[in-house]
């Protein structure tokens, strides 16, 4: 199938550039698989188009402030790393703002002073650099990193986006972005999930190239998605699995949520399994949902594996009539803007 099907068009006014001042109040748009109805909402809503025989997966992957501002000594250019991973505390593998410009043996130095050393291609467009000296913790790019906001936004982030830009469930450091679906809910939505006995539980799923990526291939089925470490504790993994044997609709919140369930289910014993691994899992269409059953996502952007794989459970032709309903109607697209619930 070509990429460029996926090319549609989104108004510069409608890419949110913020959030709304309170999580909750994004606008909802409801998509039923059966009829193709379309119903407008809010996300605060969300529970009055849900019952008890759903239940709810959420990815509590905790946002590192990834971004660095760097600096070359020998020259003096300024530049910029996106941390993917802290591998220890002395190695870090980052996405740079222009490969070319950091060649193995490359000396930079981070916002602190530290200097370390590029040491090898991970692949065309990440980088492994290392310092001399124990440096790298959690704690450490909450000093000196700065949240990773979309470029998409023409922004720097702000005190603000610290809050806003994780989700109020997030617990496990490890993501390079916002698992963005997550950023709707808040105490008002769980309360009312509550009140009618709707269960959930969590998995871990840190958000790396695998999801932002966009697709540069000509065709969708060329695409190769990056390698994301989930986790999924015996705990979480106990919960969805009475909830699969209940009977219950696995509504996955984000499109993170539903690869980890669709990469750690098992289809034919009807269970997920626990533990911490990698996925690389690419859904496009065709696909049979193995574990989840439904998504709440927000609006993606064009030719990204996301819109494809909320393609692959709604259909190519309903995925670009959807989204000319939501242009037409004003939704907020993309991290910070509304939300779609697909039942």
């Amino acid at each position: 199938m070509n990429t460029d099907i996926y090319d549609f068009y989104i108004p510069e006014h409608l890419i949110a550039k913020n959030p709304t001042e309170r999580r909750s109040d994004s606008r909802l748009l409801v998509y039923y698989r059966d009829s193709g109805r379309i119903v407008d909402s809010h996300t605060r809503e969300v529970a009055d188009f849900l019952d008890d025989s759903y239940f709810l997966v959420f990815n509590n992957s905790r946002v590192i402030p990834a971004r660095l501002n760097v600096t070359k000594p020998d020259s003096g250019a300024d530049g910029e790393f996106l941390c993917l991973k802290l591998v220890d505390s002395r190695t870090l593998h980052v996405m740079t703002d222009r490969a070319r410009k950091y060649k193995v043996g490359a000396k930079v130095r981070l916002p602190d002073g530290t200097i370390v050393t590029v040491v090898r291609d991970i692949d065309n467009i990440t980088k492994e650099v290392t310092a001399e000296t124990d440096t790298f913790s959690y704690e450490y790019f909450e000093r000196w990193g700065t949240m990773p906001l979309p470029p998409y936004m023409h922004k720097m982030a702000t005190d603000a986006d610290k809050e806003r830009y994780q989700t109020v469930y997030s617990q496990i450091y490890g993501s390079a972005a916002a698992p963005t679906a997550g950023l709707h809910f808040d105490d008002r939505i769980f309360d009312s999930l509550a009140a009618k006995n709707i269960e959930h539980a969590f998995v871990s799923l840190h958000v790396g190239l695998g999801t932002f990526m966009p697709i540069y291939a000509d065709k969708i089925e060329e695409h190769i998605i990056h390698k994301e470490e989930y986790i999924i504790t015996d705990e979480n993994a106990a919960l969805i699995n009475n909830a699969i044997a209940a009977g219950k609709k696995i509504l996955a919140v984000g499109t993170t949520s539903l690869r980890t369930l669709e990469t750690v289910g098992d289809s034919a014993h009807k269970s997920v399994r626990a533990g911490r691994g990698v996925s690389d899992i690419y859904i496009y269409p065709p696909y049979t949902l193995r574990t989840a059953d439904c998504l709440f996502t927000n609006f993606h952007t064009p030719k990204s594996s996301l819109a494809v794989l909320v393609s692959a459970l709604i259909g190519v032709d309903e995925l670009l009539r959807v989204y000319k309903y939501a242009v037409d109607q004003e939704y907020r697209f993309f991290s910070y803007g509304d939300a779609m619930l697909i039942l």
